[in-house]
């Protein structure tokens, strides 16, 4: 898988995970299973969490994450473009890849 792959599932599975009360990479892992039927390794989840830190998409308090108001905006518009698991993550990894174009 590419880095906006890696990044947009796990940001998918911390937006499901967390939708009640923030949650720690266990629940990371879990939901990010359910979604591609594969458990993401420490170093992808780290590698994720670090970057979508960095864009002020999730928050962090203690070993937590929940979104931010953005992250929040960002997974609104994912679940008004598809109601489907695999077409919301298409449109978070072309947003991140967007992302990811605005620095280069």
């Amino acid at each position: 898988m590419t880095k906006e792959e890696i990044v947009s599932w796990i940001f998918l599975a911390i937006a499901i995970a967390s939708e009640m009360k923030p949650t720690d990479y266990g629940g990371i892992s879990q939901i990010a299973d359910g979604i591609n039927h594969a458990v993401p390794t420490h170093k992808e989840i780290q590698v994720s969490v670090n970057w979508l830190l960095v864009k002020n998409l999730i928050l962090k308090n203690e070993n937590k994450y929940t979104l931010s108001e953005d992250g929040k905006k960002l997974f609104n518009k994912a679940q008004e473009k598809s109601r489907f698991l695999m077409g919301m993550w298409q449109f978070l990894e072309t947003e991140i890849i967007n992302l990811n174009s605005e620095i280069a």
